[in-house]
């Protein structure tokens, strides 16, 4: 018989047992060898030697009986006790009782497993969005299993809008407000509070994944010209200008020229992209202002005139998908292996990996030492965050990348890459999985209410 699932994570439920981290515990004394029902009885613990290692847990995470012994409840006319589950999943424990000093006759009650439960909803954008998650959902759900996180679909929601490709700016950029594409339609793509008016249940252990065709940020770059001769000009900057079919100024958010006795005459529609802007060469804007009312005529009075052009462009990035709080966005644009690693991999960092250290105890309690992850990184090595090294070694970094280290992790020449990689790459694991360094501490990590609301999981929906 399999063990019974106990989702330690999700709050206590009396009309769901299977959830919570505490399980009541109920014998009768006919089941219980040798017993009377005037006759104490003593309870204890057995864990599975594969359980994660105490020195991982707390005293007060520890797997604990209420009590050791117990007379017989006369309102129900059994033994009763509870047991207490550590955070962490995939250990399976077994409680016996037996008449006090008689062990050697015991009564083995169920056996149980430590799970921990998410919720997740898909809004998807347009058919091929719903097509491809569906066929990546077995391998995203099994990824996750492995580190005994079972994360169970809600529902999947029509994006209000169909678009090539979704603006993901969260924050405040070119006039429009915070979390623009959460606001409720028109104006928005998923209607999710506070944004919107959509709600998420069981928070803070839901998070809402939009699967969309393409994604990208922008944010505000400025430029300032000063004592320029000519009315015509280029200037090359280090970043990709935003372009949009649909709006040629979509580049430039606010553009001004002024000079002695004229201030700030808006220019915006006499610039222009001169050339393809890329993320790696960056960008050339130009601008011809011979239109430009009384401009020609105060250079031309004299050859030491000049005027100054003050800018705010707008900059694009691509990016595969991001996660923030309890919302996780992915483009399906890339390979399907590119793909279902972002949406582990997003996942991932909602739930807390990739781990840079844990904290440790003795058998008596005592603290310990952390323990460092060696196989952690951030920022100075790639990528935004925290993330895994498994299989890969540092290597020169491009000068586009902007790293101050100047190298980045790439590939090491065998193995699978963790889904924790901190870019898409041919060599990840195909299945979106964790590496074998991961899994434990995913494994280990604490999914609870209070680590979760520590992660803003409440914030949207």
């Amino acid at each position: 018989m399999p063990p019974i699932k106990q989702y330690v994570n999700l709050p206590t439920d009396a009309a769901h047992p299977e959830r919570g981290d505490t399980r009541k515990l109920q014998v009768t004394p006919n089941t219980v060898p040798n017993v009377g029902a005037a006759d104490p009885v003593e309870w204890w613990i057995e864990p599975d030697p594969k359980n994660t290692d105490p020195i991982y847990l707390s005293p007060a995470q520890r797997a604990r009986l209420q009590n050791n012994e117990t007379v017989l409840n006369a309102a129900t006319s059994k033994f009763e006790n509870s047991l207490n589950f550590p955070p962490a999943g995939g250990d399976k424990y077994v409680v016996k009782v037996a008449k006090k000093g008689d062990r050697a006759n015991f009564l083995k009650t169920d056996e149980f497993e430590t799970w921990r439960k998410i919720f997740y909803t898909v809004y998807y954008m347009g058919a091929g969005a719903q097509s491809l998650f569906n066929s990546l959902k077995p391998r995203f759900e099994a990824a996750f299993k492995e580190g005994f996180v079972e994360v169970e679909q809600v529902q999947m929601v029509a994006t209000a809008t169909v678009m090539a490709r979704v603006d993901g700016t969260l924050g405040n950029a070119i006039g429009r407000p915070q979390l623009h594409y959460l606001r409720d339609p028109p104006h928005g793509v998923v209607g999710l509070k506070p944004a919107g008016s959509g709600t998420l249940v069981d928070k803070p252990f839901h998070v809402a994944i939009l699967v969309v065709p393409d994604i990208y940020t922008v944010k505000e770059e400025s430029l300032a010209k000063t004592g320029l001769l000519s009315a015509t000009g280029t200037s090359s900057v280090p970043y990709c200008l935003h372009t949009d079919p649909a709006n040629p100024r979509a580049f430039v958010y606010r553009a001004k020229a002024s000079w002695p006795g004229r201030l700030a005459i808006d220019v915006l529609d006499k610039l222009s992209v001169v050339g393809v802007p890329s993320e790696q060469l960056g960008s050339m804007v130009g601008w011809d202002l011979n239109a430009v009312p009384g401009l020609t005529n105060h250079l031309a009075a004299a050859p030491t005139n000049t005027f100054d052009l003050s800018l705010i462009l707008v900059s694009e990035k691509t990016v595969m998908g991001y996660s923030a709080a309890n919302i996780c966005i992915v483009r399906t644009k890339d390979s399907p292996t590119d793909v279902l690693q972002t949406f582990t991999h997003e996942l991932g960092h909602g739930f807390g990996q990739v781990v840079e250290k844990e904290e440790r105890w003795d058998t008596g309690g005592n603290k310990l030492s952390d323990e460092h992850n060696p196989n952690w990184h951030t920022d100075p090595y790639g990528g935004r965050g925290n993330h895994c090294t498994t299989n890969a070694v540092l290597k020169t970094a491009p000068a586009y990348a902007g790293l101050t280290t100047g190298q980045w992790y790439r590939h090491g020449g065998s193995g699978h890459l963790c889904t924790m990689f901190f870019s898409g790459e041919p060599n990840v694991e195909p299945d979106g999985k964790f590496c074998p360094k991961c899994v434990p501490r995913l494994t280990r990590f604490n999914l609870d209410s209070t680590s979760m609301t520590s992660r803003k999981w409440s914030y949207f929906g």
